[in-house]
């Protein structure tokens, strides 16, 4: 696990340059969040957050399945439960990350075949660090 100091200093070298995303102190800040995401329920979540937003590291897929790692261990549910019936618009139960304003709008982006995909995939990262996936 990544201590908090680590932490502390990536995301503020990532805020003061955050003007210039597509400079080298960015992405090798950004490459550094990357690296400790896995250990680090913040890291995961400023990583997805960085992720989802629309610019240079936009990766639709990449921050949902950062953003399911996260909140999963934030004790948010897991489970595709979609109440709605209108694809992609989601409205799961409450509880469900997929309800959380960012993964929401990932959700509508990606589609729900894709999401069923990176579930799996999520599911898989968390249960080969020994991590449960809220259901």
């Amino acid at each position: 696990m990544s201590k908090l100091s680590d932490y502390d200093e990536i995301a503020d070298r990532l805020d003061a340059c955050w003007e210039d995303q597509d400079g080298p102190e960015f992405r090798a800040a950004l490459l550094e969040l990357s690296t400790i995401a896995d250990g680090h329920l913040e890291a995961a979540e400023f990583l997805a957050e960085i992720l989802a937003l629309f610019g240079p590291h936009h990766d639709p897929a990449t921050a949902y399945k950062w953003y399911f790692i996260a909140l999963s261990q934030r004790g948010f549910s897991t489970e595709f439960r979609d109440q709605n019936g209108t694809p992609p618009a989601y409205g799961g139960p409450v509880g469900d990350f997929r309800n959380e304003s960012m993964v929401n709008e990932l959700v509508s982006e990606l589609g729900f075949a894709k999401v069923s995909d990176l579930d799996v995939e999520a599911r898989a990262r968390l249960a080969s660090r020994g991590l449960p996936a809220s259901s």
